[in-house]
């Protein structure tokens, strides 16, 4: 039975107030990146950070929301967590064999972000939060650099606005 284990290393957790989360995910790329509005565990005031997710190989995002995964038996809250026990990895592996009986890859680990209005697991192998000392407009164009293989049309150029 998978159980999940709090990651604290952080010092933030996703803003219970609303993280307003965006997940960003190329097709070809190794890493995904999570732009989120947190809040510091020492003082509870609020900042930007983008979530590195190291090594994603698949990713899960929107519901459960808090009220759905408040209620869960594991008795999670807002947070970063690592599943333990987790099959999530061997049901991905068995998937592939039937294509590629032959190649053993590594799945990586399962990971689980509860923010408010939904939540994010990914299969990866690694987490990084990082707080970003700009606006949340900012750290969603950072973001965008950070991801290579994110590809705009040649001779266009990328530009965020917030209405």
């Amino acid at each position: 039975m998978e159980s999940f284990r709090k990651i604290t290393k952080f010092g933030v957790i996703p803003d219970p107030a609303g993280a307003g989360a965006v997940l960003l995910q190329s097709e070809e790329g190794y890493n995904c990146h999570l732009v989120l509005r947190v809040s510091r565990e020492a003082d509870r005031s609020s900042a930007i950070a983008i979530v590195t997710v190291v090594g994603c190989r698949q990713s899960v995002f929107g519901y459960p929301n808090d009220e759905a995964w408040g209620r869960d038996q594991h008795g999670i809250s807002y947070g970063f967590y690592e599943v333990l026990d987790s099959d999530w990895a061997e049901r991905l592996a068995a998937y592939n064999r039937r294509a590629f009986p032959d190649v053993a890859m590594d799945w990586g680990r399962h990971f689980f972000i509860g923010c408010h209005d939904g939540s994010a697991q990914f299969l990866a192998q690694d987490l990084h939060v990082e707080e970003f000392g700009g606006s949340f407009d900012q750290a969603l164009a950072e973001a965008v650099k950070r991801t290579p293989s994110f590809t705009v049309f040649p001779g266009a150029e990328f530009s965020w606005t917030s209405e």
